[in-house]
């Protein structure tokens, strides 16, 4: 019996022990969670500045489990790549800025001095030319500005008004190719939130592809509408249109559209950059460019939504879906 006893004295000692020793992996268990956590929000912190376009640090090498560390160096890796990217991609934009700058001075000058030898019939077309010009030198210069991170903020624009604005200006052009080109009147308030230009240059570019492409003796119809909280640009052509493949690759840019331009006009228009172009420069601010087939399946509609900015002045918040899109 005493025997026994003596055995059962250690007890509450290795009873004390076990809980010193549960309270230290506690406590360890913890500093490693809080540790990794910390880690996890660095890594998303990292992952939305990239999504964001902002610059961002290399995250501090870390210590914890192999997929954990894994995960920190791979997003590195990622992170260096895209600011060299964004680097290379800025001086480009700086020397091309640059050149261009240059050659819409001299251009600018021989303008000015033609204008004393032009006939009056042409005063318009001068005037018009020289207004294409100021358009391109505000392109050039916000393309400068882009390159060192200082372009000008979104502004609020009424997109109902661009689309008047430059139908007008392409009028020519679709006479030239015996089209003919209009604008119905919008119904409602048509305001959109852009970077100044921006819609202007998305619409150039549609109206480039469908006056060029159609085919001569159609008509090119550009429709402004109001639905819910999103404002639609609708650009119409009655050509041939593309097909589902050619849309999908012409929105990647650098494709070569040349089997669609031969077919309606008769010769290679070279490489597809424009509605890549359109499409990125859409998207950077909030909006989207989808290809549709056109009324009655004639043709091919380009079509733009934006958030509409409510009459209190906020952004209207509406998801849509990221579909391919674009045309050369």
């Amino acid at each position: 019996m005493e025997r026994h006893t003596s055995m059962l004295l250690p007890l509450p000692l290795l009873a004390a022990a076990a809980g010193l020793a549960l309270a230290l992996l506690g406590a360890a268990y913890r500093c490693w969670c809080v540790r990794l956590l910390a880690t996890l929000h660095a890594v998303t912190t990292t992952v939305r500045q990239l999504d964001g376009g902002e610059p961002v640090e290399l995250l501090a090498e870390h210590t914890g489990p192999p997929q954990t560390r894994e995960l920190v160096e791979a997003v590195n890796r990622i992170a260096s790549t895209a600011q060299a990217a964004d680097e290379l991609y800025r001086m480009l934009m700086s020397d091309i800025a640059h050149q261009q700058r240059t050659t819409l001075h001299l251009l600018g000058i021989r303008l000015e001095r033609l204008a004393a030898h032009l006939p009056a019939h042409s005063v318009d077309v001068h005037r018009m030319i020289t207004v294409d010009l100021e358009r391109l030198r505000a392109t050039v210069s916000e393309l400068r500005e882009a390159s060192t991170a200082t372009a000008s903020p979104p502004v609020e624009v009424d997109a109902a008004a661009v689309v008047r604005e430059r139908v007008a200006a392409w009028a020519h052009a679709a006479a030239d190719r015996h089209l003919v080109l209009g604008a119905p009147p919008t119904v409602g308030r048509a305001t959109v939130v852009t970077r100044s230009g921006t819609l202007e240059r998305v619409m150039d570019i549609l109206l480039d592809n469908a006056v060029r492409m159609s085919r001569p003796g159609g008509a090119v119809v550009v429709r402004t509408t109001v639905t819910g909280d999103q404002v639609h640009i609708r650009v119409h052509d009655q050509g041939p249109g593309m097909t589902p493949r050619e849309r999908e690759q012409a929105v990647r840019g650098g494709w070569s559209g040349d089997r669609v331009a031969r077919s309606r006009t008769g010769g290679s228009e070279g490489w597809g950059l424009g509605l890549s172009i359109a499409h990125m420069l859409v998207a950077s601010q909030g909006g989207e460019i989808t290809l549709e087939n056109g009324p009655g399946g004639r043709g091919l509609t380009a079509h733009i939504r934006f958030p509409q900015v409510t009459p209190a002045g906020a952004r209207s918040v509406h998801h849509v879906p990221d579909v391919p899109s674009g045309r050369a």
